[in-house]
C-alpha cells in the first residue's frame, strides 16, 4: 500500500513537471534589452518607466533596462555600438541618420520640441538678439532659430560653450540659455525670479523631439522585438498622462533624481501637451514632419542639397510591417496566420512560374517577396496545381488568395480584386504569312488557341462566341498549336509571349493583332475575409515607385532584345551582301523584330508618361495612353496644346526656348515641373527632353519622359506649410523671395510688402484658452487668403501671430486699398477680444512698394516694414502704415 501511494505521488510530481515544462515552453522567451536616456532620470522617461512599473513591457515578453546618463554621452554612438539597445535622441538623430548613421526612428516621444531659450526680456522680433550671448547644446531647433535670426541682427551673437549651470543666466553671465520648458522654468519660479521664453515654434521652427532610436542591424534580425518595445512604451506614456502623481512616485524611488517631487510634479504637467497632441497618435512619426527637420538641417548647413535631396524620410522611420496604417485587428491576423496560401500559375513566365530549382519565381514572385518583408509573413505558393485546379481550391477555401489575375465576371462573384499592380496588353501571335488582325471580329470561324481558364479565355468565350477556341495548358503548347497548324493565333499577354520566345529560341512567330483590352493583373481575395483584401491593398499600396520598375527592368530586359536584333541584323547584311534573296529576308526579320521592339518601347513609354514635342511650336505631337491619363486630356486635345499650357505655373517662353535650345545641340535636359490636369489637379513630374534625330542627324522631335514626383512634392510642400494655419511659412519665404525678387527684376515690377500682426493676441489665449487662440489663426489666415489669392499673391507666417504679405506689380494706392480692405473686414468679422477697448479683434500693419532693382536681399526692406508696424502699434493699433519716401502714416479708422 505504501508503495503504491508513493508510486501514484511520483506519477503526479512527474505529471506537475511536464504541466510545468510544457506551459513553460509555450510561453516566449524573455529578451532582455536596454534603452539609453539622454538626461537625468525625470519624467521627460516616463513612458518608460510606466511601462516598466504596470508590466507592460514584460507582457510583451521584454526585459527592459533603463540605463543612467553621464555628461558626454553619444547615444547615436551608444545604440550603434550595441552598448544600448534603445536611445533617446534629439531631433538631430534625423541628420545622423543622412550622413550615414545605421540607425532607424521607432517612435517620439515629443511631438513638438519643448527646447527654447530663457531670456531677462520678452524677445518678438529676432533682430532683438542682436549682440548677445547665448548658450546652448547645439540642439537643432535652437541652430534652427538662430540661423532664422542672422538677417536680422544689427551685431553678431556671441555663443557661450554651455556649462549646464542654470546661475549663469541667473547671474547675467548668459543673455540667452537653452533649456526644456518642462525642467528650468520650474527651478526660477522657485527663486521668484522673473524670466520670458524664446520658442523657436513661435518664429516657425517646430520638429519632433526625444526620438526614440535603434540600430538598423537590431531592426531587421529581431523586428518583432522593436514592435513590442514600441508598443508597451506607448501604452506607458497612456498611463503615465493619467496617472502622474503615481509615475512621479515610481521615479522617485526606483531612480536617483537630481530634483524635487514638486519639480518632478511640475514637469509632469508641463510634458503633458508634447506627448498628446490633438489627434495624433502618441509615439507617431509623420514623415512629413521628418523631412521638415531635414529642411532645417539643410538650411543651417549641416547636411548639402544632395543630401537633403537624396533623403526618404520612410527610410529612416521604423515599421515592423513597413505598414504603419495596419489596424490592431490587421495585425492580429497576420500573427495568427504567420503562413499565407497563395494560389499562383507554375507555368506563366515572366510573371510567375517554378522554375528549375523547384522554386517560386517572376515578376508576381517578387512582389510577393517584398509582401513578405513588409507583413512578416510567408507567402506558400503552389508548385504541382494547374491553373484550373487553382481556381477550384480558391473557391473551396483550400488557399488564401490569388497572387496574380485580371478581376473577371466570373471571378468577381467570389473574389474581390486589389487595384492592378501589373498592366500588359493582350495580343495574338502567329506565323509570319498571317496577315494583321485589326479586329478580334476577324477572328470568327478560325481557332484561337487560349490556355485554360486564363482570362483570355474567358473573354473571347463571352464576347466572340462564334471564335473556335483551342484549349492548352500552358502558353508554350499554345504556341506550338500555331506552330503545327492546329490553331491559326494565340491570344495571350504580351510579355508571357516574348519571354516564351526567347527562353524557347522561337523566331518563327510574330504579333499580328492587339486587343484594346489588357491584362490588369490584381491580387484577388474571397470576399468572405475583408482582413486579408484590406492587408493586401495596403502592402501593394506601400511599394514605391523604384520597386516597381525594378521589377519591370528584371523580367522585360529590352536591352537584351536589342542586342539579339543588332546580332541578327548583322548576320542577314552579310548574307544579304551575298545573293539577294536573303537581303528580302533580312528586310523581313528586320520588320518582325522592329515591331517586335517598337511594341516594347510602348510599354517602357507607358511607365514614363512619354510624348513627343515639336522643337520650334513646343506642341504636343504624340502622347501615351499614360499621359492623356495623368493630364485628363485626350490624345487630340493634347495635340493642340503646347507644354506651356499644361503647366500650372506658367515658364516663359524665353525660359523655355532656353532648355529647348540646350536639348537641339544635342544634350538631355531634365527638371521639375508643376502640372494641372484637365480637371484643375495638380501634379509633379521630373521630366526629361531628349532630342530625337531623323536619318540625317537633324534633331526633329523631342522625347520627353517623365517621373511622378506628386507625393514626394506634397511632403516638401507640408515642410514649407505651417501647419496650423496652412500657409506658407518663414522658411519658404527665405527660399522663394530671392527667385521672386529676380523675376521682377526682369519683368521691372514692384515688389509689395506688407507685415501685419494680430492686435492683443495674447488676450485672447490668456481669456479664452489656447485652442480659441489657434482658430483665430486659422481664421485669420483664411481671410488672408480672400483678400490675397492673386497667382503672384503670397501670405506667410512669420511665428507666433505675425503675418507677413508679398505680391507684386502694384501702386502704392492700389495696395494701400486692398490692404484698407483686409483690415477692415477683419473688424466686421467681429471676432471677440472682449478684454480690449473695442472688444474685437482688430490688427495692426507695415506695408511699402519698391521697385524691384532698388531691393538686393529681403534684410534691406524687412527692417523698414518692421518700423512701419511698430509706428502704427504706437499710433494705437488697428492702424495701417505705408512706407513712402518720409516714411508717414497712413490713418486708419
Amino acid at each position: 500500500m505504501y508503495i503504491k501511494k508513493l508510486t501514484n505521488l511520483w506519477v503526479f510530481l512527474g505529471l506537475l513537471f511536464g504541466a510545468v515544462v510544457a506551459i513553460a515552453e509555450e510561453q516566449a522567451p524573455i529578451k532582455s534589452v536596454s534603452v539609453q536616456v539622454n538626461w537625468h532620470h525625470q519624467y521627460q522617461f516616463a513612458g518608460f518607466y510606466a511601462a516598466l512599473a504596470q508590466g507592460y513591457y514584460r507582457d510583451e515578453g521584454l526585459d527592459v533596462t533603463i540605463k543612467d546618463w553621464r555628461p558626454g554621452l553619444d547615444i547615436v554612438d551608444e545604440v550603434v555600438s550595441g552598448r544600448a539597445t534603445f536611445g533617446t535622441a534629439y531631433s538631430s538623430a534625423v541628420v545622423d541618420f543622412i550622413h550615414g548613421a545605421p540607425i532607424a526612428a521607432v517612435m517620439t516621444s515629443f511631438q513638438f520640441s519643448p527646447m527654447v531659450l530663457l531670456s531677462k526680456e520678452p524677445i518678438t522680433h529676432l533682430s532683438q538678439l542682436s549682440g548677445k550671448t547665448v548658450s546652448h547644446y547645439n540642439n537643432l531647433q535652437i541652430l534652427a532659430l538662430l540661423n532664422r535670426a542672422e538677417q536680422d541682427l544689427t551685431a553678431p551673437l556671441i555663443t557661450i560653450p554651455p556649462s549646464g549651470d542654470l546661475n549663469d543666466f541667473i547671474n547675467k553671465k548668459i543673455d540667452l540659455y537653452g533649456a526644456y520648458e518642462t525642467n528650468e522654468p520650474y527651478q526660477l519660479k522657485e527663486h521668484n525670479l522673473s524670466y520670458h521664453l524664446v520658442k523657436p515654434a513661435d518664429f516657425g521652427v517646430n520638429s519632433m523631439e526625444d526620438i526614440v532610436i535603434v540600430a538598423q542591424k537590431f531592426a531587421d534580425r529581431y523586428p518583432d522585438v522593436v514592435e513590442r518595445f514600441r508598443r508597451a512604451t506607448v501604452a506607458g506614456w497612456r498611463y503615465a498622462i493619467d496617472n502622474q502623481p503615481e509615475v512621479v512616485a515610481f521615479i522617485m524611488q526606483n531612480y536617483p533624481v537630481v530634483k524635487s517631487e514638486q519639480a518632478l510634479v511640475y514637469e509632469a504637467q508641463a510634458t503633458t501637451k508634447y506627448v498628446r497632441v490633438g489627434r495624433i497618435p502618441i509615439g507617431a512619426i509623420d514623415a512629413s514632419r521628418v523631412l521638415a527637420t531635414a529642411a532645417e538641417a539643410r538650411d543651417i548647413g549641416l547636411i548639402t542639397d544632395s543630401l537633403f535631396n537624396q533623403f526618404s524620410p520612410k527610410a529612416f522611420i521604423f515599421n515592423s510591417t513597413g505598414l504603419g496604417s495596419l489596424t490592431e485587428e490587421e495585425r492580429a491576423f497576420l500573427h495568427q496566420n504567420p503562413v499565407i496560401r497563395i494560389g499562383n500559375d507554375i507555368n506563366w513566365a515572366p510573371f510567375e512560374f517554378i522554375d528549375a530549382k523547384g522554386q517560386y519565381a517572376g515578376m508576381v514572385a517578387d512582389y510577393f517577396r517584398l509582401f513578405e518583408q513588409r507583413l512578416g509573413v510567408r507567402f506558400e505558393p503552389q508548385k504541382n496545381t494547374t491553373w484550373s485546379e487553382t481556381l477550384s481550391k480558391v473557391q473551396q477555401g483550400e488557399i488564401h488568395l490569388l497572387s496574380g489575375a485580371t478581376p473577371t465576371p466570373e471571378r468577381l462573384e467570389y473574389l474581390k480584386f486589389t487595384q492592378p499592380y501589373l498592366t500588359f496588353p493582350m495580343v495574338l501571335a502567329g506565323n509570319p504569312d498571317t496577315f494583321f488582325i485589326n479586329h478580334y471580329q476577324e477572328l470568327e470561324g478560325k481557332t484561337v488557341a487560349v490556355v485554360r481558364d486564363y482570362w483570355s479565355h474567358e473573354y473571347l468565350q463571352n464576347n466572340y462566341p462564334q471564335v473556335n477556341l483551342y484549349l492548352v495548358d500552358s502558353v508554350l503548347e499554345g504556341l506550338q498549336a500555331v506552330m503545327s497548324g492546329k490553331a491559326f493565333v494565340y491570344s495571350g499577354n504580351l510579355a508571357v509571349i516574348n519571354y516564351i520566345m526567347r527562353q524557347q529560341g522561337i523566331t518563327g512567330m510574330q504579333i499580328v493583332g492587339q486587343s484594346d483590352q489588357r491584362f490588369e493583373l490584381a491580387i484577388g481575395v474571397p470576399r468572405d475575409n475583408p482582413l486579408l483584401f484590406s492587408i493586401m491593398q495596403k502592402a501593394l499600396d506601400d511599394i514605391t515607385l523604384d520597386e516597381h520598375n525594378a521589377i519591370y527592368a528584371k523580367w522585360v530586359n529590352l536591352s537584351l532584345l536589342t542586342r539579339l536584333d543588332n546580332r541578327q541584323l548583322f548576320q542577314l547584311l552579310i548574307y544579304g551582301l551575298l545573293i539577294a534573296f536573303a537581303l528580302i529576308a533580312w528586310i523581313v526579320v528586320y520588320r518582325v523584330q522592329k515591331q517586335q521592339l517598337k511594341v516594347f518601347l510602348s510599354q517602357v513609354n507607358e511607365l514614363s508618361y512619354a510624348s513627343h514635342i515639336d522643337p520650334h511650336t513646343y506642341k504636343i505631337v504624340w502622347a501615351s495612353d499614360s499621359y492623356t491619363k495623368l493630364t485628363g486630356y485626350s490624345s487630340s486635345e493634347l495635340a493642340e496644346l503646347s507644354i506651356l499650357d499644361l503647366m500650372r505655373v506658367k515658364m516663359s517662353e524665353d525660359e523655355l526656348a532656353m532648355i529647348v535650345n540646350q536639348v537641339m545641340k544635342g544634350d538631355s535636359w531634365t527638371g521639375e515641373i508643376e502640372g494641372q490636369s484637365k480637371q484643375g489637379v495638380s501634379y509633379w513630374v521630373e521630366i526629361t527632353l531628349s532630342p530625337q534625330r531623323n536619318l540625317f542627324g537633324k534633331v526633329e522631335k523631342l522625347l520627353a519622359t517623365r517621373v511622378n514626383i506628386t507625393d514626394k512634392k506634397r511632403l516638401e510642400t507640408q515642410s514649407i506649410e505651417d501647419e496650423l494655419t496652412g500657409l506658407y511659412n518663414r522658411r519658404y519665404l527665405l527660399q522663394l523671395f530671392d527667385k521672386e525678387l529676380g523675376r521682377l527684376k526682369r519683368l521691372n515690377h514692384t515688389l509689395c510688402l506688407a507685415v501685419f500682426d494680430l492686435d492683443y493676441f495674447k488676450l485672447i489665449n490668456d481669456t479664452y484658452g489656447h485652442e480659441q487662440g489657434d482658430q483665430v489663426l486659422q481664421q485669420i489666415s483664411m481671410l488672408s487668403k480672400v483678400y490675397f489669392g492673386r497667382a503672384n499673391d503670397y501670405v506667410f507666417r512669420l511665428g507666433g501671430e505675425e503675418f507677413l504679405i508679398m505680391t507684386s506689380n502694384q501702386s502704392s494706392t492700389v495696395f494701400m486699398e486692398q490692404l484698407e480692405k483686409f483690415r477692415l473686414a477683419i473688424i466686421t468679422a467681429r471676432i471677440p477680444n472682449e478684454s480690449t477697448e473695442l472688444g474685437w479683434l482688430s490688427l495692426s500693419l507695415g506695408a511699402g512698394v519698391w521697385a524691384s532693382d532698388s531691393i538686393s536681399a529681403f534684410k534691406d526692406v524687412y527692417r523698414d516694414l518692421d518700423n512701419a508696424l511698430y509706428l502704427a502699434k504706437n499710433l494705437g493699433r488697428n492702424k495701417l502704415v505705408m512706407i513712402d519716401e518720409d516714411t508717414q502714416a497712413q490713418p486708419s479708422t
